[in-house]
């Protein structure tokens, strides 16, 4: 196995594809948008300029590289893929991964994508996809999707992108209604490491159970920031009949709501904080973590508060 590296002297993330490809029947592809073409074949030689076109190329269980443009003239930020992309039910398994100056370690350093109009900038129908070390700026998403994990008809319902992980990414500007990231039923979502920096009405994740099941989904290890010190409006939303969520081990900043869970999910919220500056930070029917008194199988373990007392729980 060797490095293989981007046109201009780039280094890139092993070439699997070389080694494992064969035995295993899956493919690597790669995109650049600054130097590539959708005319191209797709190889670390050869990248495609779009996101969209690696996806539709690409087979089940493949992995796709994507390489963070050059910051646009006096910026410090990367340059933005401006894609609506999708990724249908036949790709699962499917998996696209960032490649920036931090090698993945900083999400802010790695390719960012808006969305080109108002649909979800990230469309996830297929199941077991890995979206990984990718920033999505979610301006155009006022009162539409961020990432939608929505799955296809199948089962009674919608599959949700069942076991789908989102890991080392960065998500700002998200819709107040559907949130950077939102969760549309399924099991076994998985949400690590992710930075969430939102506008005052934005929310970071959407955890729905309008189509059941709703199982098993993990958020853990995010930061979800304030809008620059101001309070935003909500950072997590669980909806009612999701079951056996967790949310483990995130930082909360400033927000009029940390997190509000609707009756009948069932979960535990632990090992994370909630900054509310020298006030306290209680969960119940009126608290900043909003649990409803009659939902009494969400728990809150090893939570603190930003003035330093433990999270209270009172059930009430």
């Amino acid at each position: 196995m060797s490095l293989t590296n981007f046109p201009n002297g780039i280094l890139a993330t092993p070439n699997l594809g070389s080694d494992y490809a064969g035995l295993f029947n899956t493919n690597v592809w790669y995109v650049d948008g600054d130097n590539g073409s959708d005319d191209n074949y797709g190889d670390h030689d050869a990248p495609f300029k779009t996101i969209q076109a690696a996806i539709t190329k690409s087979s089940a269980q493949d992995t796709i590289y994507i390489r963070t443009l050059a910051p646009d003239a006096d910026a410090s930020e990367p340059g933005t893929y401006e894609e609506d992309l999708t990724i249908p039910y036949a790709k699962h398994g499917l998996k696209l991964i960032g490649i920036g100056g931090t090698q993945g370690l900083q999400p802010f350093g790695g390719p960012k994508i808006k969305n080109a109009t108002a649909t979800a900038l990230l469309d996830i129908k297929a199941s077991n996809v890995l979206i990984k070390g990718l920033q999505f700026n979610c301006t155009r998403n006022s009162g539409t999707y961020g990432i939608l994990l929505e799955g296809i008809a199948g089962y009674a319902t919608l599959g949700g992108s069942c076991g789908t992980v989102i890991e080392d990414c960065y998500i700002k500007n998200a819709s107040a209604t559907y949130g950077g990231i939102y969760i549309y039923g399924g099991y076994c979502v998985r949400v690590s490491r992710c930075t969430f920096h939102l506008g005052t009405n934005a929310m970071g994740v959407y955890v729905d159970s309008n189509t059941i099941p709703s199982n098993g989904h993990t958020i853990e290890y995010c930061n979800f920031k304030s809008n620059n010190g101001a309070a935003v409006a909500l950072h997590l939303k669980i909806y009612g009949a999701a079951k056996d969520f967790n949310v483990d081990h995130c930082n909360f900043d400033q927000a009029t709501k940390f997190i509000t869970v609707l009756d009948g999910s069932t979960g535990v919220i632990s090992n994370s904080t909630f900054n509310s500056g020298s006030t306290a930070v209680v969960a119940n029917s009126t608290g900043k973590i909003e649990i409803p008194a009659a939902c009494d199988e969400v728990g809150v373990a090893a939570c603190w508060g930003g003035d330093g007392t433990a999270v209270d729980a009172d059930g009430a």
